[in-house]
């Protein structure tokens, strides 16, 4: 584009900060002030044309919802999402998902927390079975403490067995949608 081919102006009020890194983003690709910002207007006029848009583009902006919430609901919505380590629309879309999947797919945050625990659990079944091997005592002195033992050990496998498969559910739910899969 050449300044003779311009026949009208585009003007905006911006804050001197803002004014000042764009003139550094406009400098770092070669280009006058003027000249980046006519670019960005000819580049969101030619993406936002009717005739330009593919079906891809189409099927992503179908696939959008705008929400009305009631009152007081963001705040919570952003209060529940920040304890989960989540942004508030991936909280809100998590929660979606569950519902019309009938799925009960975690957090992300929840579901490290749980993959910890099952290596803790995994752990103190091998600390325990250390404990409840033969050859650790030279004789059997308390054989109420030799049954006591592998009976924490056995609860400690079936809690360890069923964070596994919690953790393995959730992780087939978040990759497939499936649903009736609840953890």
């Amino acid at each position: 584009m050449t300044k003779t081919s311009l026949s009208s102006v585009i003007g905006t009020r911006v804050p001197p900060e803002t004014k000042a890194r764009f003139a550094a983003l406009a400098a770092r690709h070669q280009f006058s002030e003027s000249g980046l910002l006519a670019k960005m207007v000819n580049e969101v006029l030619r993406s936002n044309s009717a005739g330009s848009r593919d079906s891809n583009a189409d099927c992503v902006a179908a696939d959008r919802i705008t929400l009305r919430l009631r009152k007081g609901d963001r705040a919570l919505a952003a209060e529940r999402a920040r304890a989960c380590g989540m942004k508030t629309a991936s909280y809100l879309a998590l929660l979606i998902h569950n519902h019309v999947r009938d799925a009960a797919v975690l957090p992300p945050n929840e579901l490290d927390h749980i993959k910890v625990t099952a290596a803790r659990l995994a752990a103190l079944g091998r600390q325990l079975r250390m404990f409840g091997m033969p050859n650790t005592l030279p004789e059997p002195v308390a054989p109420e403490l030799s049954e006591t033992i592998a009976s924490v050990r056995q609860e400690v496998e079936v809690a360890r067995e069923a964070t596994a498969a919690l953790v393995r559910r959730n992780l087939i739910s978040w990759e497939t949608g499936g649903g009736s899969a609840h953890a």
